[in-house]
């Protein structure tokens, strides 16, 4: 009520002044009675009480919906009067242009997703047959071409994983994963890795199996990111990361601690910022900042906590919390 008196109050402003006039311009003419004056006046207010009644009736559900708090963008139908069917209407038209654009952008994601993922498959081909024609070999020009062309490869997970990101809801699907079998995978998929900088993982799970439920695929490749972290920020400076799993009431926690090089105070409440590398950054060129963001990215969708803790020249632990039960 109190949006639809604002919205009317020039018309009741301007028959309060036509009152006014009316009644002095009766008065200063002769017609001094005050019966007659208030019978004119009370026949104007009469008529202007009709109509905006007949306007609240026709508009009330407008101004109600106005008033109240609205998670839905969509309006909905509020009222017969030409304002209420007009806004209607646009609305409608405006919605129908906002969802065709919506599908539009989708699909070109979509081409650009399966673009890329073709690529990467088509890069990954050549790959394979570089790391078979020189795996026998043992010179040291033959080893550097093993790690450029490991770090090749970690480079199209990346681009892989981050340009379906935007398409996460229609790839995945939860499941009881063993993490303890997921952290044996990806310490053999990483053994060549831990050899070449000469950082091992010292593994400590419990007897019993920690099953989580979660996405296998999205999961492994969050966990990717963070032990190749602490792999290449350990190097030349300790040999060994830690890999703990221990449960925690409801929860089941991963915790990987590395002994490295450590993050500055000023830069660990941005790394998981995209494109962000700080400090580090200048140190190792190869860092590209957009690990810990995927790694936070995919956490949250899967509805896992992860967390970083750091000290410049000590070394960093990221810990992850799972739910035991879906």
């Amino acid at each position: 009520m109190k949006l639809f008196l604002k919205n009317h109050f020039v018309l009741i402003l301007l028959f309060f002044l036509q009152g006014v006039f009316v009644f002095f311009y009766y008065w200063f003419a002769g017609l001094q009675a005050f019966t007659h004056l208030f019978y004119i006046l009370g026949v104007q207010l009469l008529a202007l009480s009709v109509y905006l009644a007949y306007k609240w009736l026709q508009e009330r559900r407008i101004y109600q919906w106005l008033g109240s708090e609205q998670e839905d963008t969509d309006v909905p139908f509020l009222g017969t009067s030409d304002f209420c069917v007009d806004l209607y209407e646009k609305q409608m038209e405006l919605s129908r242009l906002q969802h065709r654009k919506i599908h539009e952008i989708e699909a070109k994601l979509e081409d650009r997703v399966a673009y890329m993922n073709q690529w990467v498959h088509q890069v990954k081909t050549p790959l394979s047959v570089i790391n078979l024609i020189i795996q026998e070999e043992d010179e040291p020009i033959f080893k550097q071409i093993k790690k450029e062309v490991q770090q090749i490869e970690f480079g199209l997970e990346t681009l892989l994983y981050s340009s379906r990101l935007d398409l996460f809801e229609r790839d995945f699907k939860i499941e009881a994963v063993s993490l303890g079998e997921l952290l044996n995978s990806l310490i053999q998929h990483y053994k060549r890795y831990f050899i070449q900088h000469r950082v091992y993982p010292n593994k400590h799970v419990p007897a019993e199996d920690a099953v989580i439920y979660t996405d296998r695929k999205w999961l492994r490749f969050a966990i990717g990111q963070v032990i190749t972290n602490a792999v290449k920020y350990s190097a030349g400076k300790s040999d060994r990361i830690d890999m703990t799993i221990v449960r925690q009431g409801e929860r089941i926690v991963l915790e990987i601690k590395d002994y490295g090089v450590g993050i500055p105070a000023q830069d660990l409440k941005r790394v998981f910022d995209p494109y962000y590398t700080g400090e580090n950054g200048r140190r190792f060129p190869e860092s590209t900042g957009i690990g810990l963001y995927l790694v936070k990215e995919i956490s949250e969708k899967l509805d896992h906590d992860v967390r970083i803790t750091s000290e410049a020249g000590t070394g960093t632990t990221v810990q992850f919390s799972f739910l035991t039960k879906m």
